[in-house]
């Protein structure tokens, strides 16, 4: 399971930049901040000759990708309470017991894989480095090509 950040990051600009950034990031040898630079500038690279259009749809996907971490993280606490409430009801009901097992079973494991969904999206600190440099990349380019962005508003 991957954070939404990595799986944005793998499919727009390839898995092994993905992990050649990463490992940039973690590694730490270097100066953090002229690191930063040089995946900014590399991510720049790689995308400068793209066409207006095609930077304006990698920003979109890029929001779509922030909304769905958002959502991912503040939705937990309603998963966790309702795992709760069912397994309550699973406790307090005088059911049989391999039904309410088999109930207890498949509710735990589908709120273990929220679980690790959550967690993998609230402790992307790399990701998330690397998602703010693309996002700044992408606003870069969005400025110098003159593009006039349609965003969706309430």
């Amino acid at each position: 399971m991957s954070s939404e950040f990595k799986k944005l990051i793998s499919r727009e600009l390839g898995k092994n930049n993905y992990n050649r950034y990463a490992s940039f990031i973690r590694s730490g040898k270097q100066d953090k901040r002229s690191d930063l630079k040089e995946i900014f500038r590399d991510i720049y690279n790689q995308l400068e000759y793209d066409d207006a259009s095609e930077i304006v749809t990698r920003h979109n996907r890029l929001n779509d990708s922030l909304l769905d971490a958002f959502r991912i993280n503040r939705t937990y606490l309603f998963s966790f309470l309702y795992y709760t409430a069912a397994v309550m009801f699973l406790i307090a009901a005088d059911l049989e017991l391999i039904p309410v097992l088999t109930a207890f079973a498949a509710i735990t494991l589908v709120f273990l894989k929220r679980t690790c969904e959550y967690l993998e999206n609230k402790y992307c600190y790399v990701d998330a480095q690397i998602v703010l440099i693309y996002k700044a990349v992408l606003e870069r380019l969005i400025i110098s090509k003159g593009v006039h962005r349609k965003t969706g508003g309430n």
